[in-house]
C-alpha cells in the first residue's frame, strides 16, 4: 500500500473472474489505476507436447486449447497441415466445416452470455443462454459423437460423412435455439439496466484497437470492419453471403451487441450452407501417417478473433520423428486481450471495481488459450 492506493487480487476462484486466471489490481478507493495479468493456473504447455506426438493425436489435442470454442482450433490446425500435406478438403467437406464452424461460434458466444450475465445477477438471461447452447450440444453429438469436443475437423476433410438426416436435424435444431435467442436480445441486450451498466463503459477506439492487437469482436465492436472469413474466404465462406457487423462507441454495450448480431449471422450461414452443400461426392481425402517436410499456416476467424497456427516439419535432426511435427505454434486472441488492450482500457477510462465483470465479460477472453 503507497499512499491512497492499495493492491488488491482478482481471482482465479471469483465469479467475477474469466476463468482460470488472476489479476493484480492498483485501486484507489473504487477506482482501478493499473490491472496485471496473472497467467500460468493450468501449466498445460501444448505446444511442447505436440512436438512428441503423432500429428492426429495433435489435432486431437489442440481442441483443449481453448475448451469454448475447439473447433476453429481444429480447423485452423487442419489448415496448416493441409498445406503442408499439399491438399484441399472435397468441396462437401468444406461446407460440413463452415457448418459445425459457425455452431462452434453460437456454442462459444452462448456460454460467454452466461458468464457476461450471470456477475450482473440477469440470471434468467443465463438460463435462457444455457438451454440454446444444450441444443447446440445434442446436434454435435449427434454428428460427432462428442458434446464439447468434436474432433470432426480432419486434414484431407472431415472424420466422417454425415447422416442421412442431417439437413432436417439442422434446420430443426436453429428453430429450437432462435427464439431463445430473441428472448436474449429482448429480454437482456435491450433491457434498460444493462444499458445502463455497459453503455459508456470501456470504451476502446478504433485506432487503439488495431494498434493493440484487437481482432474478433473487440475489434469490430470499435468499429473496424473486419473478417477474416470476408478476407481469405476459406473453405466455403466464398460461396455464403453475410455481413460484418461493427460497433459505433466502441464500449461493453457495442461489444455485446455485436456478438448478439452474429448469432444472428452465423444461423443464416448455416442455413445457406445447409441448401448450398452438395449431398453426393467425397468427404474426405486420405492422407499418409507420416507428415512431409514443409511449412503451413493456418488462419481462421474463432468466436473470439484471430486464430493462428504455425506448423514446421522440416526438422534439422534426422534423428526426428517422421510422424510428428518439428514445432507447432498457436497464436490466439486472449493473451493480447488480457494484457495490452485491458491496461489500455484501464489507464485511459474510469473503470470501478464493479464496472470490471462488465469489463472483463464484454472481452470474452478464453483462459485456457494462455496457457498453452
Amino acid at each position: 500500500m503507497t499512499g491512497r492506493s492499495l493492491t488488491v487480487f482478482l481471482g482465479p476462484q471469483h465469479p467475477g473472474a474469466p476463468g482460470n486466471v488472476g489479476f493484480r489490481l492498483i485501486v484507489d478507493g473504487e477506482r482501478v489505476l493499473d490491472i496485471e495479468l496473472i497467467p500460468g493456473f493450468l501449466h498445460r504447455g501444448f505446444e511442447k507436447m505436440m512436438e512428441y506426438r503423432r500429428w492426429d493425436m495433435d489435432l486431437v489435442m489442440s481442441a483443449r486449447i481453448c475448451v469454448e470454442d475447439p473447433d476453429h482450433v481444429e480447423l485452423t490446425f487442419t489448415h496448416a497441415l493441409e498445406q503442408v500435406f499439399g491438399v484441399e478438403a472435397p468441396e462437401k467437406a468444406k461446407y460440413i466445416r463452415v457448418i459445425v464452424a459457425e455452431f462452434s461460434r453460437l456454442a462459444s458466444h452462448l456460454l460467454w452470455m452466461m458468464h457476461f450475465a450471470g456477475p450482473i445477477a440477469a440470471r434468467y438471461a443465463t438460463s435462457w443462454a444455457i438451454a440454446a447452447r444444450e441444443e447446440i450440444l445434442k446436434w454435435f453429438d449427434y454428428v460427432a459423437g462428442h458434446r464439447i469436443y468434436h474432433h470432426y475437423i480432419f486434414p484431407g476433410g472431415v472424420r466422417w460423412n454425415i447422416p442421412g438426416d442431417f439437413k432436417e436435424k439442422t434446420l430443426k435444431t436453429l428453430r429450437h435455439i432462435e427464439p431463445l435467442i430473441r428472448d436474449l436480445d429482448k429480454g437482456f441486450f435491450h433491457h434498460p439496466v444493462f444499458e445502463a451498466r455497459a453503455r459508456d463503459v470501456a470504451r476502446l477506439k478504433a485506432s487503439d484497437a488495431v494498434r493493440l492487437g484487437a481482432t474478433g469482436p473487440n475489434l469490430r465492436g470499435s468499429g473496424v470492419k473486419y473478417d477474416l472469413r470476408k478476407m481469405l474466404r476459406y473453405d466455403a465462406y466464398g460461396e455464403i453471403d453475410f455481413e460484418i457487423p461493427v460497433g459505433e462507441y466502441g464500449d461493453a454495450y457495442d461489444r455485446a451487441l455485436v456478438r448478439l448480431r452474429e448469432m444472428y449471422i452465423s444461423m443464416d450461414i448455416i442455413r445457406q450452407a445447409v441448401e448450398k452443400m452438395p449431398m453426393d461426392g467425397p468427404y474426405r481425402w486420405r492422407l499418409p501417417p507420416s507428415i512431409p517436410q514443409g511449412e503451413g499456416i493456418g488462419r481462421v476467424e474463432s468466436a473470439r478473433g484471430e486464430f493462428i497456427a504455425h506448423l514446421v516439419s522440416a526438422a534439422p535432426n534426422p534423428k526426428a520423428k517422421p510422424l510428428a511435427p518439428y514445432r507447432i505454434k498457436f497464436r490466439g486472441p486472449t493473451f493480447p486481450t488480457l494484457t495490452t488492450i485491458l491496461k489500455h482500457i484501464v489507464a485511459n477510462e474510469e473503470i470501478m471495481v464493479a464496472d470490471l465483470p462488465i469489463l472483463l465479460g464484454s472481452l470474452d477472453p478464453c483462459a485456457p488459450d494462455i496457457d498453452r
